[in-house]
Formats: structure tokens, C-alpha cells, sequence
């Protein structure tokens, strides 16, 4: 990777690690589900000159927008509102690798070996070791539903890898514009006695969901930009820094502390998902060749 290319990764590992403060402080004023409904009501504004109709792939991206839109989002952001740390949950998260490693072979026929076999259990043992510990165990119900995010976005994979000649931003488009009404009915139904909080938040917890809209857009827009330069092999092992990030920023900003137990546990998950994302080739679900060497940006696709 160009060195260049390196350091934006990087900025870009640090910036969606953090974003995970920023959503924890919007939600702790914020109704969860309200603030991802007026979080992709402005996507869809600004979003807007990206709008495209595709004929025999609507269908798909509704599921997207279901599965990634209002699941992942309002799984994650509930989980938020109930956390008491954020370390905990940027921990859990990873567990999106091995259940899109379990999508894949359920789904879509695909066969592992039996290092990626034990690295999927290894992943869920951390997890399990996590929340044993008294701390964790508190907010049991916060780890349940980041939990639910996770898998959420790994069924959410399944659709996306259906989808054809759809850039990034006419798909964050369609997300933003089908999810949107989707949280408003659900903030409607499940938390419209907290809307009173709204009027009252404070700039901090403005600037956090201004900071969580951008962010995440620009995340996945990076995403696929040096995907399109690199294989996923090069790429994905890089974002393995993002709990890093989302654990520094937690104990900087909410006096997050690891307990021993919490630290064993988020270890061995992402000693797990590490080793399912460096033995998985890019996008076939066979293992890395070592041995072949990385395209550089004159191979690459341009665009």
C-alpha cells in the first residue's frame, strides 16, 4: 500500500473508532432510534444528486436498507443508550467478521478450514468470557443488542454482494432515504415520550450526531476507495484497528476501564476475528495466497 494511502487508512481506522464516543454522547440525550431517523433524513438531503433508480435491484436494496439501515443502526444505537462503557461495545462489534464467515457457508455454499473453524470459536468465547465479568454483566442487555448489530450486518452483506453497478454514495442514498421513515414509525412506537429531551440537548450532543453523520459516510466512502485499489486482504486487516481506536477514545472520554476478565475476553475476540480476516481471500472465502504479490495501482481498477 502507498504510503500515502496508508496514512489515510489509518485516519480513517481512527475517525470510525472514535465515532463511537461521539454516538454514545448524541444518544445519552437523544432518543436512539430518532436520532438514526434524523441522521439519514439529512444523509438523504444532502445525499440527493445521487439518486438513481435500478431497474431489478430495488428489491435488494430495501433489504439493505432493512437488514444495515434499521437493524445494525437501531440495534447499535439502543445498545449505545444502554451501555455503560464504550470499550465493550466496539469489542462485540468484530463479531460481525464471524457471522458474515457463517453467512457466507449457510447461504452461499462457501467451505472454511479448520483454522477459521476454531478462529469463529475462538471469537465467540471472547465475547462470552466478556460477559461473565460483573462489569460487563451489568449492562448484559447493551451486549445482547450490539450483539444483534453485528449479525445484522452481516445478513446485510448477503444483499449488498447482490448488488450490481451501485457506487457507494447512490447506495448510502437509497439507505438513508428507504431507513429513514422505517426509525421515525419505530422512535414513533417505542420512544416518542422521550422527544421532550430533544429541544434540551446541548451542543455537545449536537456536534457528537453532526460528527456521527459525516463520519460515517466518509468511512465508507474511504472504504470503498481503497478497495478499489487493493485486495480486501490488504485492506481489511487495517480496520481491526477501529475497537483499538473505539477503546482509547472510551477511556479517554468515559473513564471506560478494562477489568482483566474484559481484557482476556476482547483479546481472544479479536485474536479470532484477526486470523478469519488474514485467512480469508478476498471476497471468495478461500484462504490468502501468500505468496502472490499485492496489485499495485497500475493493475487496479481506476475510478
Amino acid at each position: 500500500m502507498r504510503p500515502q494511502h496508508l496514512v489515510f487508512a489509518l485516519l480513517m481506522a481512527a475517525a470510525a473508532g472514535t465515532n463511537w464516543v461521539a454516538s454514545k454522547i448524541a444518544v445519552d440525550t437523544l432518543p436512539p432510534f430518532l436520532t438514526v431517523a434524523m441522521r439519514f433524513g439529512i444523509l438523504t438531503v444532502v445525499l440527493l444528486p445521487f439518486a438513481r433508480i435500478f431497474p431489478g435491484q430495488m428489491r435488494n436494496v430495501f433489504l439493505v436498507s432493512v437488514t444495515l439501515g434499521v437493524m445494525q443502526f437501531g440495534f447499535m444505537f439502543q445498545s449505545l443508550s444502554l451501555a455503560d462503557d464504550v470499550s465493550t461495545m466496539a469489542i462485540t462489534n468484530q463479531l460481525y467478521v464471524p457471522f458474515s464467515t457463517i453467512m457466507g457457508i449457510v447461504f452461499l455454499g462457501e467451505r472454511i478450514g479448520l483454522v477459521r473453524s476454531l478462529a469463529i470459536a475462538v471469537a465467540f468465547a471472547g465475547v462470552v468470557v466478556m460477559g461473565f465479568d460483573p462489569a460487563a454483566f451489568r449492562q448484559i442487555d447493551a451486549m445482547l443488542f450490539v450483539t444483534l448489530s453485528a449479525m445484522s450486518l452481516a445478513v446485510s452483506s448477503l444483499f449488498m454482494r447482490k448488488l450490481d453497478g451501485i457506487t457507494v454514495f447512490q447506495l448510502q442514498f437509497w439507505l438513508a432515504a428507504l431507513a429513514a421513515p422505517q426509525m421515525l414509525v419505530l422512535s414513533l412506537i417505542f420512544e416518542y415520550d422521550r422527544w421532550a429531551s430533544v429541544p434540551d440537548a446541548s451542543t455537545v450532543a449536537w456536534s457528537a450526531f453532526v460528527y456521527t453523520i459525516f463520519v460515517g459516510t466518509l468511512f465508507h466512502a474511504g472504504w470503498y476507495f481503497l478497495l478499489r485499489r487493493y485486495p480486501v486482504s490488504t485492506v481489511a486487516p487495517l480496520m481491526l484497528l477501529l475497537p483499538v481506536f473505539g477503546i482509547g477514545s472510551g477511556i479517554a472520554v468515559y473513564g471506560d476501564v478494562l477489568t482483566p476478565q474484559v481484557s482476556l475476553g476482547g483479546a481472544l475476540t479479536l485474536v479470532g476475528v484477526a486470523i478469519i480476516v488474514f485467512r480469508t481471500r478476498e471476497g471468495v472465502g478461500g484462504e490468502i495466497d501468500f505468496d502472490k504479490k499485492p496489485r499495485d495501482d497500475r493493475e487496479a481498477p481506476k475510478g
